[in-house]
């Protein structure tokens, strides 16, 4: 019986890989062959298409615009656009609150093409729904929620993949360019713009930023954790900042999975980006990938007394603040 239920998981992560381009191949088929680079959206498409509200009508005004934008990409464990998980949320509202000059915009589902939740307009929905709910619940089948992880990886690895990436990074760039525009961003104004990927999220912000640098966006990348690989979109990238902790072993998993950030590849966007200094990897403290003593984590608290999740907050801060891209609210005035 065990044998059987083995062989089930693992044919069903099989078919899971061999279909998990077949989203991005439909979005390109379904109107955009004859759009091979990006474009600003219109304020009617900007607001046609966020996501689980596709008739949004456009508001009177927008949003103020503001000297420059952090675009926060989550990690595996997201399944729709409109509601972060519940570890993330506490230290993305601690960003938006102390970081000044700044726009948070998080409301992108980065492993869905259309920003389209699991959880709604989808052959299975309900099935992810009951995954979904099981998360939170002391549910026998709880252990079966890993499966929106599985299925948002297997998304990254097609981003990462050289056949179906250009394609699968392109709408996700367009996405963020509708984000933006909805939130005030300025085309003209060409204002700096930040995207934080939270472990998988790395790998889709590094594939968005050549295409949002096309369009003439200052881009950086920061990856808090990330798995990413030696993707063409750090070569656009102005700065690349990659935040890790020392106990984190999965992070680590970027260079097993992705041969090309290996030294040997001298030539490969990772190494360029290391050789010419736009690459900084910055050591948070002792902090693991996930659970007590994570990035997200209130305990247990650092030998200094602060605990995880402001640690990796203080230094989300301080590499936007002397890049000189954002204020901190939090820091002293000066007399």
């Amino acid at each position: 019986m065990i044998g059987q239920i083995v062989a089930i998981i693992v044919a069903g992560l099989v078919i899971a890989g061999l279909i998990a381009p077949r989203e991005a191949l439909s979005w390109w088929r379904r109107g955009e062959m004859d759009e091979p680079t990006i474009r600003w959206p219109s304020l009617d498409e900007a607001f046609g298409h966020p996501g689980d509200q596709p008739d949004d009508a456009v508001p009177a005004a927008l949003p103020a615009e503001q000297g420059h934008y952090l675009v926060y990409l989550s990690g595996l464990g997201i399944s729709g656009p409109d509601e972060l998980p519940v570890v993330e949320i506490p230290l993305v509202e601690r960003v938006a609150e102390r970081i000044g000059r700044t726009r948070v915009i998080w409301q992108i589902y980065p492993y869905s093409v259309a920003n389209t939740a699991l959880t709604q307009g989808r052959r299975f929905s309900r099935v992810w729904q009951a995954l979904a709910r099981w998360k939170f619940e002391k549910n026998r089948l709880r252990a079966l929620a890993f499966g929106i992880n599985l299925r948002n990886a297997f998304q990254m690895f097609v981003s990462s993949d050289r056949r179906y990436g250009p394609v699968f990074n392109l709408a996700i760039a367009d996405q963020i360019a509708a984000a933006l525009i909805r939130n005030g961003y300025a085309p003209e104004h060409r204002r700096p713009v930040t995207l934080l990927g939270w472990s998988g999220g790395a790998q889709i912000a590094a594939g968005a930023a050549w295409y949002l640098a096309a369009l003439g966006i200052p881009v950086r990348v920061m990856s808090m954790a990330g798995i990413l690989s030696a993707d063409p979109g750090l070569d656009r990238a102005q700065q690349i900042w990659h935040l890790r902790g020392d106990t984190d072993k999965v992070q680590s998993l970027g260079v097993l999975f992705f041969a090309r950030r290996w030294p040997v590849f001298r030539d490969s966007p990772w190494n360029r980006a290391r050789r010419d200094g736009r690459l900084e990897i910055i050591r948070i403290g002792p902090l693991k990938h996930a659970g007590k003593g994570g990035y997200f984590s209130a305990a247990p608290l650092l030998p200094d007394g602060r605990e995880p999740r402001e640690a990796t907050v203080d230094q989300i801060v301080r590499v936007l603040v002397e890049a000189g891209l954002a204020t901190d609210r939090a820091a002293p005035e000066r007399g």
